[in-house]
C-alpha cells in the first residue's frame, strides 16, 4: 500500500509538470483558440487527505426527507489549458475493483451530455444519481471513478476519487476547512448533531458558508478567488457555541472524545 501511495504521488508530480508546461505554453502562443490539443487536460478538483492515495468524499441521505429515494452528486472537475470555444464532452468509469456500491441499486450513470466542460469555463462537474437504499441506514456503500482520456482532454493529476454512499450522519467534507480543525476541534459525532442545532442548520449544510463568515481576497491578481474565513466572527460564534452547550445543554459528555464536548473545542 505503501508503494501504491509513493508511485500515486510520483504520478501527481508528473502531471502537475506537465500542467505547468501547458500553461506556459498557451500564455506564449497567439494561435486562434481551439476545442482541443494535447495540453488539454482535466481532474478532479478536490484535495486528498496526507493519508489517502486519492480524494474522498462522502454522500448521506441521513438530512433528506424520507421520501427522497434519490439525487444527483455533482463533482468538481478542473480544466488546465486553452479555453474551450465550446462545451466538449469528458469521459469517466467506474473502477469495479474498488467499488462496492452496485450499478442500478446505489447508483446510475448520468447522460454522457451532460458530462462537459463548458465553453470559455475552467471547471465542470462530474454527474452522477445516487439512489437511497434501506439498509445505508447501517451499511455505507464505495464507488470509486476515474476519469479517462478521451478525443477532448487528457487526464491530469487527480484522476480518481471516492464517494462513500450512505443514509448515516458521517463527518462532512466541510469539516476539513480552516475553522473547523482550529476552532471547534476534533469530530465527532455528537459534535456534529449539537453544532448543527446551535446553528439551526437542518439540511447538513455548512453553518459558516455564508456571507457573514467568509471573505474573497485576490492577493494581486485582480480576481476575488482566494476564499477566507473571518476569524473575529468565527471565534465569536464558536465562544457563544461553548456557552450554549454549558448554559442549554447541560455541558453534555462525549462518549468518542471521552470528554465534555466544550472541553474538546480548538484552542484560539
Amino acid at each position: 500500500m505503501i508503494m501504491i501511495k509513493k508511485m500515486r504521488k510520483m504520478k501527481k508530480s508528473i502531471y502537475l509538470l506537465l500542467l505547468i508546461i501547458a500553461v506556459l505554453q498557451t500564455a506564449c502562443s497567439k494561435d486562434e483558440v481551439k476545442v482541443f490539443d494535447s495540453n488539454n487536460y482535466i481532474y478532479f478538483n478536490v484535495d486528498a487527505k496526507d493519508d489517502e492515495a486519492y480524494p474522498s468524499l462522502s454522500w448521506t441521505f441521513t438530512f433528506m426527507d424520507a421520501s427522497v429515494k434519490s439525487d444527483v452528486y455533482e463533482i468538481p472537475v478542473k480544466f488546465a489549458g486553452r479555453y474551450l470555444d465550446k462545451a466538449a464532452m469528458f469521459k469517466w468509469k467506474v473502477v469495479d475493483s474498488l467499488t462496492t456500491a452496485i450499478a442500478g441499486v446505489h447508483y446510475e450513470e448520468v447522460a454522457p451530455e451532460e458530462q462537459t466542460i463548458p465553453a470559455d469555463k475552467s471547471e465542470g462537474v462530474l454527474k452522477i444519481k445516487l439512489l437511497r437504499t434501506a439498509d445505508m441506514q447501517d451499511k455505507s456503500y464505495d464507488l470509486v471513478l476515474q476519469l479517462v482520456a478521451n478525443d477532448n482532454f487528457q487526464v491530469g493529476p487527480v484522476d480518481e476519487i471516492k464517494i462513500t454512499i450512505t443514509d448515516q450522519l458521517v463527518r462532512p467534507d466541510w469539516w476539513v476547512y480552516t475553522p473547523y480543525g482550529r476552532f471547534l476541534g476534533t469530530y465527532s459525532i455528537t459534535k456534529l448533531r449539537l453544532w448543527l442545532e446551535f446553528m439551526g442548520v437542518e439540511d447538513g449544510s455548512n453553518p459558516f458558508e455564508s456571507e457573514r463568515y467568509v471573505m474573497w481576497a485576490d492577493y494581486g491578481t485582480g480576481n476575488f478567488i482566494y476564499k477566507l474565513y473571518k476569524d473575529g466572527e468565527v471565534k465569536s460564534t464558536v465562544l457563544a457555541f461553548k456557552n450554549w452547550l454549558y448554559v442549554d445543554k447541560g455541558n453534555p459528555y462525549d462518549e468518542d472524545l471521552k470528554m465534555p464536548v466544550s472541553e474538546s473545542l480548538g484552542s484560539y
